[in-house]
């Protein structure tokens, strides 16, 4: 692997390579204060075509600053290595592995594709529309879905289940947390959870909701609610 660092105020030489993250702007900006107050030269590293493979905060904070910018030429990286190196500085988050993946992607059919537009349609937190469209959990589906191994299993049964849980917002405002979401889910999956009688029975007994800290809180007080004013009880286990 080649490498050579050189110095330039030629900005406009750089670009981004495709499937790299957006930049953070609170990121940059705490970058801007800190290379403000003192510039220590840390290069980016750039391929031989001058896309930027690491280092697109602190490239910004030169622009936008007018100071000299460092950079290390580099061959033989791919996307992989690109998010290696950036993990180091910052972790990637759920939206950084989308965004990346999905850049990728050439049709609108793509599961990254598909997993973006989920998690903004139904509101829901990135983890849980992975878990949803995946129709798994733990740390074989993260390490997939960080790899670009996400796949979606069944749309159709995912959306259903998101529209149901969407109804519930008028009702119940924290639909959204992850706690109450693997809760519900969980519930759903039971045959004998009907889904118009919880809407029915929330609709009349919001008030008696209340916040939990995790699932298992949260199904006590879903069974609760579901059962308010029926004769026959269900136990939901």
């Amino acid at each position: 692997m080649k490498k050579t660092i050189k110095v330039t105020k030629n900005y406009e030489q750089f670009s981004y390579i495709k499937g790299n993250r957006i930049i953070n702007t609170n990121h940059l900006n705490k970058i801007v204060k800190s290379m403000e107050g003192k510039y220590v030269p840390n290069p980016i590293i750039v391929n031989g075509n001058y896309e930027i493979l690491d280092g697109q905060h602190r490239f910004e904070a030169c622009k936008e600053l007018g100071l000299p910018l460092y950079y290390m030429m580099t061959d033989g990286w791919n996307l992989d290595d690109v998010r290696t190196a950036n993990i180091i500085v910052r972790k990637w988050s759920y939206a950084d592995y989308i965004y990346s993946y999905k850049s990728l992607e050439k049709t609108d059919t793509g599961p990254y594709t598909i997993l973006d537009w989920f998690i903004r349609k139904y509101e829901i937190p990135n983890e849980c529309g992975l878990q949803i469209l995946s129709n798994a959990v733990g740390r074989t589906a993260l390490e997939k879905f960080k790899a670009g191994k996400f796949e979606v299993q069944n749309l159709q049964k995912a959306t259903s289940f998101a529209n149901f849980l969407f109804k519930i917002k008028p009702y119940w405002q924290s639909y959204r947390k992850r706690a109450f979401i693997t809760a519900i889910r969980s519930m759903d999956e039971d045959a004998r959870f009907n889904r118009t009688t919880f809407l029915e029975r929330i609709a009349r007994h919001s008030m008696k909701m209340r916040e939990c800290t995790n699932a298992l809180d949260y199904m006590d007080v879903i069974e609760y609610v579901y059962n308010c004013g029926s004769r026959d009880k269900i136990r939901f286990d």
